[in-house]
This record gives structure tokens, C-alpha cells and sequence, in this order.
């Protein structure tokens, strides 16, 4: 369970738990097999491993640089005059810092207090006690920046015919390399088990049930063409600022293009919509007064994702001017005149400034599932869509350029298990797929 525990302040998560629910049987028809291999995955803990603040990782660097700098006094006496030429003049904060500024203000105590009570709960119950030491590998990130660059390839395809009243394809079990077009169908597991498939000559775990579409936003129609509509929208968008702009890690995009994602298309009555958003003012701003308004979405509340080390601290400190231990969720429903009625009895009302505290993958934009905190805010049995989205879940439909970047079988350990007594063989299932798409697409080497 990914809840550890949970009180009227919010919920401490753990993400690995979420990640291996769905995973604890995989099938695999790998290797020319005649049966399927079967096997538990989970996923590796060295990515979970933030045990120290980042600040004082930085501090203790500057310290032992300035001890091997300072081991005579003429370069304590450089140091030092550098120090006075650089030190900055004080200036006022600009628009955007003052907003920030004053938000802070209104959350402080709500983060503080809340988070001390959720964190002395888990270590009651023995979570935030174990220290890994093994380093996370950083040997797939160059097969990860390709996900996206196959799909700006894929825009050379034909668009699929909109008449297509289906545009999804299952999974078959007897295909080893199927030549599945991942970049103009839904891919669906339909099965009840996680499924190890083979696709782009790389490995990838898909949970039970779970859909994904590879595209960018231009390429969005099967989505809107399968029918379906949705009870749970989750965003992450690719939001601009500097600290992507100079890393490089992947393409931003403007808020205003936001505006054409067709989440009102995809939307059900009362869809509970959640939008993940950095700090920075203007972004917030943008969402609750311009995005979900355009879209249709009332906003209703604000809750924050505290992210803290496997010891319980903050990853930066609470009142640091530069970065800050959290982010911002905004919540609404989306509405329509003849909506405002529909709403279930069973659905609860959404509560204000509620906590969700984890400890943070160190890959980057990696966020904590919100299946199971927002599943008394939803109908029974809903339908679950994440935009943006960089992993797949169990009953959930996942879109985006890189959709299945943290399904690469590199991030899991496995362990082989025996047949569950009393199981019968999952029936074959056709599916309905088009011709691959990559024999109209230029060569690409991704071994």
C-alpha cells in the first residue's frame, strides 16, 4: 500500500510500494519459450535514496573546498577580497518573487505543523529507518531522450483514419517483437498480470490493465477518438523556467499551448482535475485564473507535495528564497450546466490544503502516484487518465512523449516465482493493430 499512514493533515507515501503493487506477478514470453516466465518485480530503491538535504550536500562541498583553498593564509586573503567584490547590493523582489513570498507566508505553518505530525506517525510505525548506500545507475539516459525524439519522428506517419471508432490494440502474448504502432494507437494490457514486452528492441513492464499512448500534443486524436471518458485527470506539465532551460532535460512548453489540450473533450461529469505546477507564481496564477476557467474547471483546492530525505527532513529548508521542499497540486472539477447535478453521493467533498509527504525519486520529474489519496473524491470504479505522464499505472491511461521512460526493465529487480496453484491460462487475445509504424519512419538505432 502506498499510504503509510494518514490523519486530517494529509498522507505519508511511500512511491516504491505504489510502483511494485501491480508487479508482484509479471508474465514474460521471452527467449522462444513455450510457457511464460514467471516473476516478481520491484522497483530499485537506490532511486529513492535521498538521504541528506540537498543544501547540505552543497554545503559540505564548499567546505572542503574552502579547507583546501584556506591551507595557507595568501589564498585566504584572495578568497576573501573575491568574496567582497562579488557580494550582491540588497534590491527589492520583483513582482513574481513577492507573490511567491507571500504565499509562502500563507503555507508555512501548514507545511511545518503538518508534516512534523505525519512524520513522527511513520516513524511509529518503522518508516524513514532504512538507509540505502548503492548508488542509482545512470546508465539509461541516453535511451531515455529518444522516446521523445521517435515521436517528433512520428509525425511523418499519416494521421490514422478518424473514423476509426477503436483506435486501441491489445496485447498479444504469442508476439515476441509485434509490430505494434505505438505512436498512433492506445496500447493496452489487458490482462491481470504485468506483462514484460519487447518493444523498440528494448524491454518495457506494463502493470495489469494498464493503456498508453506515445505522442506529443499535436498527435492527441486517438485519445479523443476512443470514446472514453474520464473521472480523474492528472497533469504534469512541461513547465518553463530556467532551471530546465539550462539543463536541457526536456522540451517546455509555453502555458499557452496548455490551452489545447482537449481535457474538456476527455472529461466526464465532475472529473476531479489535478494539475501539478512548480513555484513559481505566474504559473499558479495561470492555472486558476486562466487554464481551468477555459477549460471549464472550478478550482476548488490547493494541497502540497513536501518532499523529504529518508530521515525525515526537509530536502531544502523550509524558508530557503531559492527553491522550497514542495509543489503545488490545484484541484478542481470540471463543470458544465447540465453537470452540477450529476455529482455521486458517495464522491466526498475536497478538502483544502491537505499534505502529501514522500521521500523524492532522484530521476527527475518522477512524481508520487495520487491513485489511492484521491480515491474517496472520485466515482467507484473510475476512469483514470494522466497528461504528460512518464510511467504507467494499474487502470489508468497514460499520454505523452516519454509515457513508459520509468517501465524500462532496467529500473526493476526481479525475482523469478512459481505459478500460482489453481490459475488458468489467460485466453489469447487478437489484436487490432495497424502496420508497424516504423517502416516509414528513418532508421534509429536504440541498442
Amino acid at each position: 500500500m502506498s499510504v503509510v499512514c494518514a490523519n486530517t493533515c494529509g498522507w505519508l507515501l511511500d512511491s516504491c510500494s505504489h510502483i511494485d503493487e501491480g508487479l508482484q506477478r509479471c508474465d514474460s514470453y521471452s527467449d522462444g519459450l513455450e510457457k511464460p516466465k514467471y516473476f516478481r518485480c520491484c522497483f530499485k530503491r537506490e532511486y529513492f535514496n535521498t538521504v541528506k538535504p540537498h543544501v547540505q550536500i552543497q554545503q559540505n562541498t564548499d567546505i572542503f573546498t574552502s579547507t583546501a583553498k584556506h591551507s595557507n593564509g595568501e589564498h585566504a586573503k584572495i578568497d576573501l577580497q573575491t568574496r567582497k567584490k562579488r557580494k550582491r547590493k540588497q534590491r527589492d523582489l520583483n513582482t513574481g518573487e513577492l507573490d511567491a513570498h507571500i504565499y509562502h507566508g500563507k503555507i508555512r505553518l501548514v507545511v511545518l505543523e503538518g508534516s512534523r505530525a505525519l512524520l513522527e506517525a511513520g516513524r511509529q510505525c518503522g518508516y524513514l529507518t532504512e538507509v540505502l548506500t548503492a548508488p542509482p545507475s545512470e546508465s539509461m539516459s541516453s535511451l531515455e531522450c529518444r522516446l521523445a525524439a521517435l515521436c517528433d519522428m512520428a509525425k511523418q506517419l499519416p494521421l490514422t483514419d478518424d473514423s476509426v471508432e477503436a483506435p486501441v490494440q491489445t496485447l498479444n502474448r504469442d508476439g515476441l517483437d509485434p509490430s505494434l504502432d505505438l505512436f498512433s494507437y492506445i496500447t493496452e494490457n489487458p490482462f491481470d498480470c504485468a506483462y514484460e514486452v519487447t518493444l523498440m528492441k528494448e524491454k518495457y513492464l506494463l502493470p495489469p490493465r494498464s493503456r498508453f499512448l506515445l505522442s506529443d500534443i499535436t498527435r492527441m486524436h486517438p485519445l479523443t477518438n476512443s470514446g472514453d471518458r474520464f473521472d480523474l485527470i492528472v497533469l504534469d506539465p512541461p513547465w518553463e523556467n530556467k532551471s530546465v532551460k539550462r539543463s536541457n532535460r526536456y522540451s517546455s512548453l509555453p502555458s499557452s499551448q496548455l490551452k489545447q489540450l482537449p481535457v474538456p473533450a476527455l472529461a466526464a461529469p465532475e472529473c476531479l482535475v489535478v494539475t501539478w505546477v512548480t513555484n513559481r507564481a505566474k504559473h499558479l496564477r495561470f492555472i486558476r485564473e486562466e487554464l481551468y476557467p477555459y477549460w471549464g474547471v472550478e478550482v476548488l483546492a490547493e494541497w502540497l507535495w513536501v518532499k523529504v530525505t529518508r530521515a525525515g527532513e526537509f530536502v531544502f529548508p523550509l524558508d530557503s528564497p531559492h527553491k522550497k521542499p514542495y509543489e503545488v497540486l490545484v484541484l478542481g472539477r470540471h463543470r458544465s450546466g447540465s453537470d452540477r447535478a450529476a455529482r455521486s453521493s458517495a464522491v466526498e467533498e475536497l478538502p483544502e490544503q491537505r499534505l502529501l509527504i514522500s521521500v523524492p525519486s532522484v530521476l527527475h520529474s518522477h512524481k508520487p502516484s495520487l491513485s489511492a489519496v484521491l480515491k474517496p473524491y472520485i466515482s467507484p470504479e473510475p476512469k483514470c487518465l494522466e497528461l504528460f505522464a512518464r510511467s504507467l499505472q494499474c487502470d489508468w491511461t497514460s499520454w505523452g512523449n516519454e509515457a513508459i521512460r520509468f517501465q524500462h526493465s532496467s529500473y526493476f529487480t526481479r525475482e523469478r516465482v512459481e505459478e500460482p496453484s489453481g490459475t488458468s491460462e489467460t485466453p489469447n487475445i487478437i489484436p487490432n493493430i495497424s502496420k508497424s509504424a516504423f517502416s516509414s519512419l528513418p532508421s534509429v538505432d536504440l541498442v
